[in-house]
């Protein structure tokens, strides 16, 4: 019992210290209830039906007072209920017509229930039915999903370690209990010693196979072609894993196979990303330029609508590091640097790289918008594979270094590929934004005085707060609302709206997502940069120059630039704003400690073996070969529950219900087996047969209750009939593809019965 405790709390405390949401430790309290109530019931004489409706109305007793600590108070216990219950079926409402939901309260109640049901289900199948796999599968599948969602911080896996080895002590207690019972029964001697011995031995299983587990990819790395091998086999696993668990792990996109952190599509949300986990450390190769402020760039978006960034169109190409290389716009303009990123990510593809990069050290792709022969204005790099927790890549970047003069003197003549991506400007909400402005940059004449003084003007009228609390009204724009109405905002939304506010007077802009430079450890001669680093700025197209970044966001340091080449930054970009911030300028304007000399970075470059390669795809064939051939040759499936059936019976122990459904199904004939689709169907759409109705009674009643699949119950019920009584044998193919069909056919009436059902209850709330 008190294994089984240990195995949800550890569950759940893993949940906990994500800090996802406030409240997560309701999951502790409510599952630990869980698995006492379970305990009990499962000790109980109680029938099941009784089980379950105690077990309901503990929970309708249990969990909404427990909720009830999450919200704010009042004199009436029924008005609060009353209150929490709105809340949550709101959420559940647009959580089914799949709007977003902004109300932490509602994940907080899921996974609570889902705690609670854990706990519940654990305890009870521990004593009801001495059932292992069912009383750790349930917190150990969340705890596997917690680690996908949750996969930043590396050392949170050993949580999972020690659930496994609690879990392996649970085995090895349970079964020398089972055993106990048969030794006593048959008057085997057993000692205080001998219980000591097994039971120590049962630990020591336990710790070894664990660390087995966890050492033998450190091993398999030392071996070179062993390593290759492997990285080949579990890489495209873990890509595919991740695909089903991208939410969390890519908190600003929508649209997004790989599990990047931005997506292709990314929505401006409600909060900004926090935490203080390392995303990826970046090591910067000493040169005598130093840039006046480092972005770690992962995407650009080129179209807004109603809230959404995406791109209309970029053609993507393929990199190679050994024979590619990349030609930008005004390469003399720029000074060239090296970065070294080390990845903190469990699983990502998009490359981080400050504008504009021209070479990575990894085999890799990018987006790109072709501006003449052989020169492209670079969008997004990604990976090929996905980079893993602590792979590297090296980066040369062609950096813009202009001065406030160089800015002013660049004019407006836009190439066509600029005015055609990046002057769009949605037509209900481009009068306001434009009149807006107008009125800003009117005293002013040059593109980067009009760009200044909207940059200054959203860093003066617009208050920084990492959550954005109420929701705009419906049909209004989000970056009007924030720039006119809330006045509050993070950096998805200054950056949103200096991005249109320039465009809507003609020019160019567009919207760039990433990183802020981090904090310089001076020890490891590194960057470190985090979640809370996680930023969104606006880029401005100068010709003559190409991109240039701009800093609106009112949490970050205004960006100093020199009046002349020969300048130094001056304090601030201009007098007004260091004036007229609502913050000290000290406040704001944090140290950049310049890189030590003789910081260098590792420029290793992967190279793949051919051996490594092509040895996985043998394994691979020959062990498919190989399972093939001793299936068809030994046929486990049915010799299997017949060995497991004789090793019951030698042991005196009768054999579980499970295996002897296992032993009735291997004797069953392929029509018997095929036939069992009309009976599994009936059960799901509940209404299960007696044992004594006849398949021709089975089959009327389940054309009755799922008319479409008439003609393929009847095709299933012939060869049913001339295989058990005729001599000749009915048309198996036929067969097993209508009970395919059926079942599909019942999956979706069941979906469909599940959801109207849903959308009734819905309406009824409102």
């Amino acid at each position: 019992m008190f294994l089984v405790i240990a195995l949800v709390e550890i569950s759940s405390t893993r949940l906990v210290i994500t800090e996802w949401v406030p409240f997560l430790y309701f999951t502790q309290t409510t599952g630990l209830a869980g698995v006492i109530l379970g305990l009990a019931l499962g000790y109980s004489y109680f029938s099941r039906k009784t089980v379950v409706r105690l077990s309901i109305g503990y929970t309708l007793i249990l969990l909404p007072f427990q909720l009830l600590n999450a919200m704010e108070r009042t004199d009436w216990v029924w008005t609060d209920i009353a209150t929490l219950f709105t809340r949550l079926f709101t959420s559940l409402g647009q959580f089914i017509k799949g709007q977003p939901v902004y109300d932490q309260l509602f994940f907080t109640s899921l996974v609570t229930l889902g705690y609670w049901a854990i706990g519940l289900c654990a305890g009870y199948w521990l004593t009801r039915h001495k059932d292992f796999i069912n009383t750790i599968l349930p917190a150990g599948l969340a705890m596997l999903i917690i680690q996908a969602f949750d996969p930043v911080e590396p050392n949170r896996i050993w949580g999972l370690a020690v659930y496994i080895f609690v879990a392996l002590l649970l085995l090895g207690r349970m079964y020398f209990l089972v055993n106990h019972f048969f030794w006593t029964k048959t008057n085997f001697l057993l000692t205080t010693e001998s219980t000591n011995d097994l039971e120590r031995g049962a630990l020591v299983v336990a710790a070894l196979t664990v660390f087995i587990a966890w050492s033998m990819p450190g091993w398999i790395t030392n071996i070179k072609p062993a390593a290759k091998a492997w990285h080949s086999f579990s890489t495209p696993i873990l890509e595919r894993l991740s695909d089903a668990v991208i939410a969390l792990d890519s908190p600003y996109g929508t649209t997004n196979k790989s599990g990047d952190f931005y997506a292709s599509e990314l929505s401006l949300g409600q909060q900004a990303a926090t935490g203080d986990n390392p995303v990826f450390y970046v090591e910067v190769k000493q040169t005598d330029f130093t840039p006046v402020r480092n972005y770690w760039k992962g995407r650009d978006y080129d179209l807004y609508i109603n809230g959404h960034w995406t791109n209309v169109s970029n053609s993507s190409a393929d990199f190679s590091p050994q024979t590619d290389d990349i030609s930008l716009e005004y390469p003399d303009a720029r000074n060239e640097m090296e970065f070294t990123f080390t990845n903190n990510f469990q699983t990502e593809s998009l490359l981080y790289a400050p504008a504009e990069t021209v070479w990575v050290s990894r085999e890799s792709s990018f987006q790109s918008t072709p501006i003449s022969a052989g020169i492209k204005d670079i969008t997004a790099w990604f990976a090929v594979p996905s980079l893993s927790s602590g792979n590297k890549y090296t980066v040369r970047a062609l950096i813009a270094d202009p001065s406030i003069e160089e800015l002013r003197a660049t004019g407006t003549e836009y190439p066509g590929w600029v005015k055609e991506k990046y002057l769009q400007v949605p037509e209900n909400i481009a009068p306001q934004l434009r009149d807006l402005a107008i009125q800003i940059t009117a005293p002013y004449d040059t593109v980067y005085d009009k760009t200044q003084a909207i940059t200054i003007y959203l860093r003066q009228t617009i208050q920084y707060d990492k959550a954005i609390t109420s929701t705009p009204p419906e049909n209004k724009d989000p970056v009007l609302w924030v720039l006119f109405d809330y006045k509050k905002g993070f950096c998805m939304y200054y950056a949103s709206a200096e991005t249109l506010m320039l465009r809507s007077i003609g020019i160019p802009a567009r919207m760039a997502v990433g990183f802020a430079e981090g904090t310089f450890d001076e020890i490891q001669e590194r960057y470190v940069v985090t979640y809370d680093n996680a930023h969104a700025w606006p880029e401005v197209y100068f010709p003559g120059i190409g991109w240039v970044e701009f800093e609106p966001t009112g949490n970050q340091a205004p960006i100093s630039r020199p009046e002349t080449k020969n300048n130094a930054p001056s304090e601030a970009p201009n007098p007004a704003l260091a004036e007229n911030l609502p913050f000290p300028l000290a406040t704001l304007q944090p140290e950049q400690p310049l890189l030590p000399d003789g910081a260098s970075v590792s420029s290793k470059i992967n190279s793949e073996s051919l051996y490594g390669k092509y040895l996985i795809y043998l394994l691979a064939i020959f062990a498919l070969v190989f399972s093939l051939f001793m299936i068809r040759r030994y046929t486990p499936g049915e010799r299997l529950p017949v060995y497991l059936a004789g090793r019951y019976a030698r042991s005196g122990n009768i054999p579980p219900p499970w295996l002897d459904r296992w032993l009735r199904w291997t004797k069953l004939s392929p029509i018997e087996r095929t036939f069992q689709a009309i009976n599994l169907s009936l059960f799901w759409l509940g209404c299960p047969q007696p044992v004594h109705v006849t398949s021709h009674e089975r089959a009327k009643a389940l054309i009755e209750r799922l008319p479409s699949a008439k003609d393929q119950t009847l095709k299933l019920l012939d060869a049913y009939q001339i295989t058990m009584y005729t001599p000749r044998t009915g048309n198996v193919t036929s067969a097993r593809r209508s009970a395919i069909i059926i079942l599909l056919k019942t999956g979706q009436h069941r979906i469909k019965e599940t959801l109207q059902f849903l959308d009734y209850r819905y309406n009824q709330l409102r």
